[in-house]
């Protein structure tokens, strides 16, 4: 089956053994069910290991940690083993090219001849879960690979989109030089269970794929820190220039700007704009990056790479100027979907927040060193600029109010902590309590004249205490 296309997007290393490890009273074995040693890996035994520990109630281990103690390599060979090289390879097998069909008018011999026919966006993709036996995975990728707003019919939204792993890309071809083609004989097909234009994440499932069941993919690890400092070495895997998964590296050159893109394909119309907050990189992108990961030299997913600068934007001095998304929000954005779409089975076009009435500004901001790990840290005043009036807010915050930390406790009688920070970014506000679900507490803790005062609100589903962002 081939497919007219045209491509409009903003813009491991395996190590082959198979052995038995005692855990605390637990047994892990690997290459004893039928697959042999060339097809497990170290992280499969990494995995495992995880597993196990959680079994047993014991911490998890870092990729690091368990090399260290289960393991027997010189130093030089987990050097190796922990290299960028390694990682990179790794984020390999994490990641996917994206096609996404519409229907559409295009254009026929003439210019000004228009037919019904189809138009088809590259993007890219992370596999963030996957179920290599019942062949099921999610994948992250932006919400503008599978949305176009000039699509015909109803909805905006593809209902034709297609993954490939890395290793069975799709092939590219002229007809005359003129009409583009691919061969999708290695697609999968996936379906979007959860998309939104607001913070440019869909998450797309696929589900009992021969393909996934017989593949070494792995799922990409989220990075947990809130923000990633300046000068970080990262990396991003994608689909560059629609020509298959590679890998281009660089360096955090900004660790939060804010961006506007034209979502909806109008540049004409400045009331289209959607306002992003991102990571800028150093790292070469491309058209068909777009929803590709963006690593640390750890392997782990610090971003969602989502656009670059153009010399239209910045003259000449453009050059490498690339924008992700990061993770510390789209991990809440993809959990708050993926949660969703398994209480109810249908897709959730936004993402829902709560709602508690007030809106924050920065009061002052300063950079400060960071003698421990040796960085510059900027924090950020943050106070209550606003109440509405009937809110929450209105009794239990003040205007002036510095909000010092956020607290989300889940409901349940094995509810424990889900989210805990020290609010030292205007952002923090906002993102964490994406976290909040129906029956949650939420203690907002909070400096006035002087002394800290802790505020609490359990979580309730009311069209006052919930909002939908499309």
């Amino acid at each position: 089956m081939k497919k007219m296309i045209k491509t409009f997007t903003a813009a491991a290393t395996v190590v082959a053994l198979s052995c038995t490890l005692l855990l605390a009273g637990c047994t892990v074995s690997l290459g004893a069910d039928g697959r042999d040693g060339q097809d497990v890996s170290i992280y499969d035994i990494f995995d495992q290991t995880n597993a196990a520990r959680r079994e047993e109630g014991l911490e998890e281990l870092t990729f690091l940690e368990f090399v260290s103690e289960y393991l027997s390599y010189d130093s030089e060979e987990l050097a190796q083993m922990t290299s960028l090289q390694t990682a990179i390879n790794r984020s390999l097998l994490s990641s996917v090219q994206v096609t996404a069909t519409f229907p559409a008018m295009v254009s026929g011999s003439m210019p000004w001849q228009q037919t019904e026919g189809t138009v088809t966006s590259q993007g890219s993709g992370v596999i963030i879960n996957v179920d290599k036996e019942a062949g099921d995975m999610y994948v992250v990728t932006n919400c503008h690979v599978v949305y176009n707003n000039s699509a015909l019919g109803d909805s905006k939204y593809s209902t034709d989109v297609d993954v490939y792993l890395y290793g069975s890309e799709y092939s590219i071809y002229t007809n005359n030089g003129e009409d583009y083609y691919i061969d999708d004989t290695n697609a999968i097909p996936a379906t979007i269970i959860g998309a939104s234009l607001n913070y440019d994440i869909a998450v797309l499932k696929v589900d009992d794929s021969e393909a996934v069941k017989r593949s070494n993919v792995l799922a990409a690890d989220w990075c947990e820190d809130e923000h990633v400092p300046v000068g970080e070495t990262v990396y991003a895997i994608g689909n560059a220039a629609g020509d298959g998964i590679s890998a281009t590296n660089g360096i955090v050159c900004v660790d939060s700007e804010y961006i506007s893109l034209d979502m909806y394909d109008t540049s004409s119309n400045y009331n289209d704009d959607f306002t992003y907050r991102t990571v800028r990189t150093s790292v070469p992108i491309y058209s068909g990056n777009s929803g590709g990961g963006l690593f640390n030299a750890d392997g782990e997913l610090v971003g969602i790479i989502n656009s670059k600068t153009t010399a239209a934007s910045y003259g000449e001095y453009s050059d490498n100027i690339s924008h992700a998304l990061p993770a510390a929000n789209v991990r809440r954005v993809v959990k708050s979907m993926t949660e969703r779409y398994e209480q109810t089975g249908s897709a959730t076009y936004g993402v829902y927040s709560v709602d508690l009435g007030f809106d924050v500004e920065t009061a002052s901001s300063t950079a400060y060193w960071n003698n421990t790990a040796n960085l510059v840290d900027i924090i950020e005043t943050v106070e209550v600029s606003s109440i509405d009036s009937g809110s929450w807010a209105e009794n239990n915050l003040q205007a002036g109010d510095i909000i010092k930390s956020i607290e989300i406790k889940a409901s349940g009688s094995d509810g424990g902590t889900s989210e805990s920070i020290e609010v030292t970014r205007e952002y923090n506000v906002k993102e964490v309590l994406l976290s909040a679900r129906e029956g949650d507490c939420i203690t907002i803790t909070v400096t006035r004249a002087g002394e800290e005062n802790p505020v609490s609100y359990t979580m309730t589903v009311t069209s006052a205490s919930m909002r939908q962002y499309i």
